[in-house]
């Protein structure tokens, strides 16, 4: 009888487990990021890495790159590379949709350019934010996040929509 309590016991941790590890793994995400700041908006396309370490957490490390760049008067403007590295808290809602919130470092670094001459700008600092990730499938799925970077001036706005893919 204490054997088959025992057996119980272990199958039912066992059961409760199972769906916490299969919410684990690496994730990658792809799509396109608009940065807003002062009067400028760029477009860029995003990847992402990460790892969900537990149902409820994760580290992740993205990268853009420009592009759709913008006009400001004569002056041609144009992201040349975003990167960042976040810490996110994840709150699973049902069993294929999730809202999040994530807090880290950013750097962004923009050029200018008017005919014969041209400069280039960087901002960098504490990022945070949140979204929403649905899965179509346990590998497959959406995913649509804001990211807040405060620079030293002033603040860039981030919107993104992408593919999710979890391995």
């Amino acid at each position: 009888m204490k054997t088959a309590a025992a057996l119980l016991a272990v199958s039912a941790a066992l059961a409760v487990a199972a769906p916490a590890s299969a919410e684990t793994g690496v994730y990658a995400n792809g799509g396109y990021t608009q940065f807003d700041a002062a009067d400028i908006s760029l477009g860029a396309v995003t990847g992402r890495l990460g790892y969900r370490f537990h149902p409820n957490f994760a580290v992740e490390g993205e990268a853009s790159f420009g592009v759709n760049d913008d006009q400001v008067g004569a002056v041609d403007v144009e992201l040349d590379h975003a990167v960042g590295v976040f810490a996110v808290g994840i709150l699973p809602v049902a069993p294929t949709l999730a809202v999040f919130g994530r807090v880290g470092y950013g750097q962004i670094e923009a050029s200018a350019s008017v005919p014969g001459f041209s400069t280039s700008a960087d901002a960098d600092g504490v990022a945070f934010g949140g979204g929403a990730q649905y899965m179509f499938t346990p590998k497959f799925g959406v995913r649509g996040d804001y990211t807040r970077l405060e620079g030293e001036d002033d603040g860039v706005d981030t919107f993104a929509a992408s593919a999710v893919v979890k391995f």
